[in-house]
């Protein structure tokens, strides 16, 4: 199995907003949840109230100090627990602004992650 994704996932839990709007375009649902992990292509949320696969969503994501929105596509849902569902968002056509937020944010966190060579180290 080949790994798809091109941008590291960088592990930081912030708060999010998650809205779902109907054909009309009036707000369907709106839930909060947290985020486990964010990279330049998308997001992995944690939910008490899940949005169907495949729906278009708009997301309130902390980036560092900014609060930003975007959307994105649900792509990945999965029970956690009970209570709680586990989401992977793909972005949507990403404002050039939040692109380059969302880039300058994961190439500084990058940097926070320990390398392989630092984790299988028997030191």
């Amino acid at each position: 199995m080949s790994e798809r994704r091109t941008s590291p996932r960088i592990n930081k839990v912030h708060l999010v907003q998650v809205s779902r709007f109907d054909e009309e375009g009036f707000r369907a649902d709106l839930t909060t949840g947290r985020t486990l992990n964010i990279s330049r292509g998308g997001v992995r949320l944690e939910l008490h109230n899940s949005v169907p696969l495949r729906t278009v969503v708009s997301l309130n994501l902390m980036l560092g100090e900014r609060i930003v929105d975007v959307t994105g596509t649900v792509v990945y849902l999965e029970v956690l627990d009970g209570e709680r569902s586990g989401m992977g968002i793909e972005f949507n056509d990403l404002d050039p602004e939040v692109e380059a937020l969302l880039d300058e944010f994961v190439s500084r966190h990058e940097e926070d992650k320990p390398s392989e060579d630092d984790e299988s180290s028997d030191d």
